[in-house]
């Protein structure tokens, strides 16, 4: 079994109060089995809930361009949205065809 460098799991006593008795043992926990000092696992938490929230959020345009594309079949009856979109499609694949190519290969 390899043996893990001593870190100290100690949290200053303002941090665990900050913290609470769950999150601080949870916090001391997590630093002794990864090894890692007790901030550097706060910034690692800190890092990854970045990186997912800006993965998460779509930025502002895609917002409102989402919001437009719903606001244009808002009130549009299920039928008739469906001929529509049927001959969209449909345009589509007889553009291809005029060209000889099949939309539905990967490139």
């Amino acid at each position: 079994m390899k043996k893990t460098p001593h870190v100290t799991t100690d949290l200053a006593p303002d941090m665990a109060d900050a913290l609470g008795a769950r999150r601080a043992a949870l916090l001391r926990r997590i630093a002794k089995r990864s090894g890692l000092p007790p901030e550097a696992v706060i910034d690692l938490a800190l890092e990854l809930i970045d990186v997912a929230s800006a993965r998460l959020a779509p930025s502002p345009i895609s917002r409102q361009a989402v919001g437009l594309g719903a606001a244009r079949w808002r009130n549009v009856d299920p039928a008739q949205r469906s001929e529509i979109m049927r001959r969209a499609v449909e345009a589509r694949w007889a553009k291809h065809r005029k060209k000889g190519e099949d939309p539905g290969d990967a490139k």
